[in-house]
């Protein structure tokens, strides 16, 4: 074969034509390989962060997804409020000698100075490509602890930073040594991206300062405060199916905002959610007033029209402009009859029919704003197939990094779930991505459904993150 060189024909061997082919086939292959597996470890840390497991399983899971498949050994140290480094978690891989794993536990954190700082510099990985002794050297903190680190045989180690809710809040080191391998940038620029899977999964799992100190500082009556307004487990409603996700922007706010209540009426039951104005003690109590207020007006009535008028009194009475709003529908005890809602300053609630999501009420006046509004009672029937989906405005204004989540991509979501225990996981794990796992606002959401079956016994089923913890998904039908 001839080609070109220089304006000069030369003679190439075929041979060696196809030997570049195959050598840019195998570096393809490769790089093919190396995605592949980045993305099957992006969706394990991702799968760990959503089973909101006790926080040494987290551990254990994380560490087991690193090696060996990705380092020699790997390290989680913990930086807790007074900023100090503290080893939580080592894994050695086999290959490594038995005291290894002893003294990496034992051995006080070198976590990057700026990373305890917190500082702006604090995201950006340390990256060792060639270990030196002078690099162990930096990393020592004596020398037995400079022998030691030695004889790990370090050949490539990379640091990141552990961010949750804004703060640096720990670290995770991953080295090789003894199995010949060794960290390109690439590598570090992997690193630096599931950091903050990594991040959030420890966060879910409770682990950091800032949920720690939070918890340290709420006082006895906060806490009881907290534990009697979480949503309550969902009961058995024979001939429907109900589906139910909260979620609290954060720690220092489980009480607040956003709430959904089930309870028995006179010939039925009644679902309420809603949201309260402002944020922690004051919310806090807006909601206890409401939800109790609900209770109350139950014993009398199973009218929604008459839920929102008792409400709207008790709120205006308390002069502290106290708003809610809320919708309120009734289920009858026979499946067969309409459900009758009434919606007060609330997002209305949707009808989901396979691909068709549409509004069944209008949004009328908020609660506590007015002592002479009027509402109006709607009546939906909701046939086998369909459901009945009612979400807080938490959803729909939850930011992310393409803006907020919005009333399309809900209805999109949504749109041909086929369940209620689906539409949560499908709006839940949307939200989920959507955010980044950063959520601003509380979020509540119900959904209900006729029953494929009627069935005496009750259990609920965990779709979602742990409801302990005040947050996560539960169903029931």
């Amino acid at each position: 074969m001839r080609e070109r060189l220089g304006g000069q024909p030369r003679f190439v061997d075929e041979a060696s034509l196809d030997l570049r082919v195959d050598f840019g086939s195998m570096i393809e292959d490769a790089a093919e390989q190396r995605a592949r597996k980045s993305v099957q470890i992006l969706a394990e840390i991702a799968a760990v962060s959503e089973a909101g497991a006790p926080l040494e399983e987290t551990f254990d899971a994380i560490c087991a997804i690193l090696v060996p498949r990705l380092a020699d050994f790997c390290m989680i140290d913990v930086i807790d409020e007074s900023r100090v480094p503290r080893r939580a978690a080592v894994r050695v891989a086999a290959g490594g000698k038995p005291e290894f794993e002893r003294g990496l536990t034992e051995r006080m954190p070198s976590t990057p100075p700026r990373m305890v700082a917190g500082d702006s510099s604090s995201l950006e990985p340390r990256f060792y490509e060639r270990v030196s002794d002078d690099d162990v050297r930096g990393l020592a903190h004596d020398e037995e602890d400079f022998e030691f680190l030695r004889g790990l045989g370090m050949r490539s180690a990379i640091t990141v930073a552990l961010q949750a809710r804004g703060e640096v809040t720990g670290a995770l080191t991953i080295a090789v040594a003894w199995s010949g391998r060794r960290y390109r940038r690439e590598d570090a620029r992997f690193a630096w991206i599931f950091s903050g899977r990594v991040a959030l999964a420890l966060d879910n799992a409770g682990l950091f300062a800032g949920l720690e100190r939070a918890e340290r500082a709420r006082s006895k009556i906060a806490e009881t405060l907290q534990r009697g307004l979480l949503p309550p487990p969902l009961p058995h409603i024979p001939g429907w199916t109900v589906a139910a996700m909260y979620r609290p922007a954060g720690a220092e706010n489980e009480v607040g905002g956003d709430f959904y209540d089930l309870f028995r009426v006179p010939g039925g039951w009644m679902l309420a959610i809603g949201d309260v104005t402002g944020r922690g003690a004051h919310a806090a109590s807006v909601t206890a007033v409401a939800r109790y207020t609900l209770r109350t007006a139950a014993v009398l009535t199973d009218d929604p029209l008459v839920a929102l008028q008792t409400l709207n009194r008790a709120l205006l009475a308390r002069g502290d402009s106290a708003l809610c709003s809320l919708a309120a529908m009734t289920l009858s005890e026979d499946p067969g009859e309409p459900v009758r809602l009434a919606v007060a300053g609330h997002p209305p609630p949707l009808l989901v029919d396979g691909e068709q999501v549409s509004e069944v009420a209008g949004a009328e006046p908020v609660l506590g704003a007015f002592p002479d509004a009027e509402w109006t009672l709607s009546r939906t029937a909701v046939e086998p197939g369909q459901q009945l989906v009612v979400v807080t405005d938490g959803i729909t204004e939850a930011e992310g990094p393409d803006g907020r989540f919005g009333e399309l991509r809900l209805r999109a979501h949504l749109s041909g779930a086929s369940n209620p225990a689906l539409a949560v996981q499908r709006l839940e794990g949307s939200l989920h991505a959507f955010t980044e796992g950063r959520f601003d606002d509380d979020m509540a959401m119900l959904a209900i459904a006729r029953s494929a079956r009627d069935s005496s016994s009750s259990a609920d089923l965990l779709v979602g993150e742990s409801l302990r913890a005040g947050a996560g998904s539960e169903m029931i039908g």
